[in-house]
């Protein structure tokens, strides 16, 4: 099966809101073991399901046509590993992050985080755990995320400064008033 991100404009729908769609989208797709609804996860401007389909004609006959009852269809793309220089692979998590696409700059920054070590490994251990908390956000699943962004908040404490242009004092700054207010608002990189 091939792994695919499909994307529905949003124009109503909350994080709260993921629970009740996985389950109409689930309910919307014809049962058959050639799709899998895997996750939803809900951005101000989109609608993110993480799916596989057996083939990608499945996807552009069905899936596509049962999702856009939700919301809008914008887009879908393939699930691949990107082979990007340790400075690609930055620029785009940045870009990833910074459009609520916190799911695939996880994915993105893993890769740079497996071949990394010391202090490096420590602070991209805690920016993937920044995304890992909103990914969490985006499901609607609150407590959840401010528990990893605790987590994350303790990766950064001797970083500062600046790492390929990640501005760590504000990510740190942000990530500490997420934690004392409870109250969550997707920061920038």
């Amino acid at each position: 099966m091939e792994r695919y991100l499909l994307y529905l404009k949003n124009k109503s729908f909350r994080p709260s809101n993921a629970p009740s769609l996985l389950i109409e989208a689930r309910r919307s797709i014809p049962n058959g073991g050639n799709i899998v609804i895997r996750d939803v996860r809900i951005a101000r401007h989109f609608i993110e399901f993480d799916l596989s389909v057996l083939e990608q004609g499945v996807l552009d006959r069905i899936v596509i046509k049962a999702l856009s009852t939700i919301a809008d269809f914008d887009r879908y793309e393939m699930i691949t590993e990107e082979h990007l220089s340790k400075k690609e692979a930055l620029d785009r998590s940045r870009e990833l992050f910074n459009n609520e696409r916190y799911w695939r700059c996880h994915e993105v920054l893993e890769n740079i985080w497996k071949q990394s070590e010391g202090e490096e490994k420590r602070l991209l251990n805690g920016i993937i755990l920044v995304a890992a908390a909103f990914v969490h956000f985006q499901k609607g699943e609150n407590q959840t995320c401010l528990s990893i962004l605790r987590r994350a908040h303790g990766k950064f404490e001797s970083c500062t400064g600046e790492y390929y242009r990640i501005k760590i004092d504000l990510l740190k700054e942000s990530v500490r008033k997420i934690i004392d207010t409870g109250t969550i608002i997707s920061p920038t990189l």
